[in-house]
């Protein structure tokens, strides 16, 4: 036999070889890892579950894992695919939801309502689909009420601490005598940095994740024309590192094209338009370090080992603990409604509340935050507002007032006359609000410089 008919016949029979035995060593790993990821669920994160069964073959496995949510309890086959064909990675697990886990949810799914495909990665990452069925049906039990589901579709990745989520619905209809809901175009995603391994000193921290959630359209309606809502929506957040090792988080709420039209039985029909709005939350400037206490300390909290109330206690003692370190530098927290645009003028506003640096406190204050940690960080207070409404919507939410609360309609006009007579309030460019700054050593109240001796009678005549 020539030297290359033994090569081929060398190559040949490895390769026989790592397709008979490459399979059993795959599916041990894969056994091991799925056993890792199960246990990992019920300790760490708390999740109802536990695996009551684990057959591994050469090819396939089957594995059974058992869920309890409330006073339900149900089980959830999984199918392993291991070798030796390696283009879709390590392994592939189908993992499907019965569909008999109450008369209800048979009754609208013929099949698994919800069906997860994982395939594990050569680079140990893995990524799930995420798939459920549309139907179309009566509700039992519910005369002429009609349920449509379009479906929905995703995946959840991750590769070492990277995730990816993202979540495609194509939207609900419920159909109940002469009233409807109609919900259109449902998406979420986010991506970001899971911080496996916080918990140890050289880790890197990376806080750097996002999360949004779109509405496309919602509606609520009747035939007879007494009440619609419709609006979209859109929530998102982000959280960063910030600078001087600091985290930084943001979050915002946005509607689009809200309309209500409402024909109460008594009084003006209701005709609201709001073209845009939005509310946008930002809080800076917290110590890394002592969050990241907090996040290694939340997680060593086992909530298979505690009932809700201890675990929530546990919780609420870690912050109380670490509070005053992760407030330590200057942070600041800000809420703005950029111009909301109602169809019957306009409102806007910010306000914003923040802590100075320890080392501008007096000497007093300094020594009590060693004592009285929570009352000298309320020393480090500082506040600013801009809030201002169009005298046009104020007429126009008076005008609504006066069918259903006349007294309040009367009284509402001559209120905030007398709060800009006396101060509180102010007038500018046709609308009515207020301007403050709170510091340390004085308040700015709509341009009058408020010396703090003078505070306290203030806040009295306020109150008044």
């Amino acid at each position: 036999m020539s030297k290359k008919a033994i090569s081929i016949t060398t190559v040949v029979i490895l390769l026989i070889l790592v397709a008979v035995v490459a399979p059993y060593f795959i599916g041990a790993k894969v056994e091991t890892e799925f056993r890792e990821g199960i246990a990992q669920a019920k300790t760490e994160y708390g999740y109802p579950i536990e695996l009551t069964d684990y057959e591994r073959g050469w090819l396939h496995s089957h594995a059974v894992t058992r869920v309890q949510i409330e006073d339900t309890t149900f089980d959830v086959e999984h199918e392993i695919t291991h070798g030796p064909l390696f283009v879709f990675g390590w392994a592939r697990i189908h993992s499907a939801l019965p569909n008999d886990i109450s008369p209800e949810m048979a009754h609208f799914f013929d099949e698994s309502p919800l069906v997860a495909n994982t395939k594990l990665g050569f680079g140990g990452g893995y990524r799930i689909g995420i798939q459920s069925p549309a139907f179309d049906k009566d509700v039992p039990d519910e005369p002429g009420v009609h349920l449509t589901w379009q479906g929905l579709k995703g995946y959840y990745a991750r590769h070492d601490n990277e995730v990816d989520l993202q979540l495609n619905g194509g939207g609900l209809k419920l159909d109940a005598e002469n009233r409807h809901l109609v919900v259109d175009d449902i998406q979420v995603s986010g991506d970001g940095s899971a911080m496996e391994n916080i918990e140890e000193a050289d880790a890197k921290l990376d806080w750097d994740s996002r999360f949004e959630a779109k509405l496309g359209h919602y509606r609520m309606y009747d035939d007879a024309g007494a009440f619609d809502l419709a609006y979209g929506m859109r929530l998102h957040a982000n959280t960063a590192n910030g600078d001087n090792d600091t985290v930084e988080f943001h979050a915002g709420y946005d509607i689009t094209d809200l309309q209500l039209k409402a024909k109460p039985d008594d009084g003006d029909p209701i005709d609201v338009s709001v073209d845009q709005a939005a509310i946008k939350l930002g809080l800076t400037g917290l110590k890394a370090g002592p969050l990241q206490e907090a996040v290694v300390a939340l997680r060593e909290i086992d909530p298979s080992q505690h009932s809700p109330e201890r675990v929530q206690a546990l919780s609420a003692r870690v912050f109380t603990e670490l509070a005053p370190e992760i407030l330590a530098g200057t942070p600041k927290l800000s809420v703005t409604i950029p111009p909301v645009e109602t169809g019957h003028g306009e409102a806007q506003g910010k306000v914003s509340a923040g802590l100075i640096s320890n080392d501008e406190l007096p000497p007093e204050v300094a020594d009590m935050r060693r004592r009285m940690p929570v009352l000298a960080m309320a020393q480090r207070l500082t506040l600013d507002a801009d809030v201002f409404v169009d005298e046009q919507l104020i007429d126009w939410v008076t005008k609504n007032l006066a069918s259903e609360n006349p007294a309040m309609a009367r009284e509402l006009p001559m209120q905030i006359t007398g709060m800009v007579r006396q101060g509180f309030l102010m007038r500018e460019d046709d609308a009515v609000g207020v301007r403050l700054h709170a510091g340390k050593d004085e308040v700015v109240l709509n341009g009058q410089t408020i010396p703090a001796r003078q505070l306290q009678p203030l806040f009295e005549s306020l109150m008044r």
